[in-house]
């Protein structure tokens, strides 16, 4: 089990940006609107959701756990923004070079310089984006542990702690399958009380900005529309990103 202070990240990508990020699947909808279904809230009995969920992420995002947040954040990824420049440069030089004269550079200047203000201006976009993960944490049934790790891009797996004895993995599965085919429930004991979820998502080597924000999508997906439902009939303690 991977320990840590981090708690779920939420449906709140891309705030202000084009309403983008997760957006409808999380804080918009059904994140929020079924964090009272049953009217559980086992896992988180007694306690100040608010409180739990504010110390459970870390206190101030980093860049890249705010780009995660956001299908805009690659736009602030450094290899991106520099290959982006790169490119641009190399074309500028070549227009010069072909068609242009002196009178053009200005022109050819703010173009190059076009993909570091997008990037600048989608970082300050975002950055209210902590606050929102921790509103959507406070309205969770349950506790969502480690969602730090999610939001620097790491972990494949959830691990759901039940209450009493879990369900068989037929009616896991058949939660989980309302989000995609390929996350699954994987082998447990049904002593222990602990299931492990697979995610489904596989790391981009080429683009790991965009797989990091498809984890993201992909975990706040699988809370709202597949655990929080299971949770009805089979109690959530806990929910930890593995």
């Amino acid at each position: 089990m991977t320990s840590g202070a981090g708690v779920g990240g939420a449906g709140v990508g891309g705030a202000g940006v084009g309403g983008a990020g997760v957006g409808g699947a999380g804080v918009g909808g059904a994140g929020v609107g079924g964090a009272g279904v049953g009217g559980a809230g086992v896992g988180l009995a007694g306690v100040d959701r608010t409180l739990h969920a504010d110390q459970s992420v870390a206190g101030r995002f980093s860049r890249l756990m705010r780009a995660t947040c956001s299908r805009w954040g690659v736009l602030t990824d450094p290899p991106v923004v520099c290959a982006a420049v790169s490119v641009l440069v190399m074309s500028g030089a070549i227009l010069y070079r072909l068609a242009l004269s002196r009178e053009h550079l200005p022109w050819l200047a703010l173009l190059v310089a076009l993909p570091i203000v997008v990037a600048i201006f989608t970082s300050v976009m975002l950055l209210g984006v902590r606050e929102k993960v921790v509103a959507w944490l406070a309205r969770a049934p349950f506790a969502i542990e480690n969602m730090n790790g999610v939001l620097n891009g790491v972990g494949q797996n959830l691990e759901i702690h039940f209450v009493g004895d879990p369900p068989d993995r037929d009616t896991i599965n058949a939660h989980l399958e309302r989000v995609a085919e390929d996350c699954f429930a994987l082998e447990y004991d049904p002593d222990d009380g602990i299931v492990p979820v697979r995610i489904g998502i596989v790391d981009s080597k080429l683009n790991p900005a965009a797989s990091n924000h498809q984890r993201y999508q992909r975990v706040v997906a699988l809370v709202d529309q597949s655990l929080i439902p299971l949770s009805v009939e089979h109690p959530i303690k806990s929910v930890w990103v593995a």
